[in-house]
């Protein structure tokens, strides 16, 4: 059975954020995810086959805490399977950055998202008439936590991150994936549209691995 690329967008973003890697995985079984940020969702569809669940950002978080849905490989654009430090996760970014942004979203929502895109290198989606999605997503980032399935599925992911990513610091990345993370130099925090080739060839290196 034909193994599925299953693509899961970041906070802030919509399906439009693969347009650059979607023509490089030409001729494979891809299906693109919206988590409904900026309109209607669209989930994954049910798969038998082999799944390489690919995620950008708070996407790798939805794999490993958020969804039940099976995959066999994972891969990692700037991700993090926790996003805000803890006690025992002190790479995290501080709760109170993510707790300024909540509060700073309900009066000023549309600043808030244009600061973000900025601060990840590039322009993004507009301001919703609903923003109680991008609201809720960002409380999900302060709450959510898949380090316990990164643990046990550690052996099954690759992970990509970059230098100067400003949102997924270094070292919270290091800290997240160890062994299983590699390294671009520039590319800010949105390597699917910096680097799409990159992106694309770790897609078809998890595929090689089933």
């Amino acid at each position: 059975m034909k193994p599925r690329i299953t693509l899961v967008h970041g906070w802030s973003y919509d399906a439009s954020l693969w347009r650059e890697v979607l023509p490089l995985l030409a001729g494979l079984d891809v299906e693109v995810v919206d988590l409904g940020f900026f309109g209607t969702p669209a989930l994954p569809r049910p798969c038998e086959a082999p799944r390489i669940a690919v995620g950008h950002s708070m996407g790798v978080l939805w794999w490993l805490a958020l969804t039940d849905l099976p995959w066999t490989k994972l891969v990692s654009l700037n991700g993090f399977p926790r996003f805000t430090a803890t006690p025992d996760f002190p790479a995290g970014v501080a709760p109170r950055v993510l707790d300024r942004m909540i509060k700073r979203f309900a009066v000023a929502p549309a600043a808030v998202l244009a600061d973000f895109h900025t601060a990840c290198g590039g322009a993004g989606p507009a301001l919703p008439a609903d923003t109680a999605p991008l609201a809720a997503g960002l409380r999900t980032l302060g709450e959510a936590d898949g380090r316990a399935m990164l643990a046990d599925r550690l052996d099954d992911v690759l992970a990509l991150a970059a230098r100067d990513d400003a949102i997924v610091p270094a070292a919270l990345a290091e800290a997240a994936f160890g062994p299983r993370l590699e390294w671009i130099a520039q590319g800010s925090h949105l390597l699917p549209l910096a680097h799409p080739q990159a992106c694309a060839h770790l897609n078809r290196r998890a595929l090689e691995s089933l």
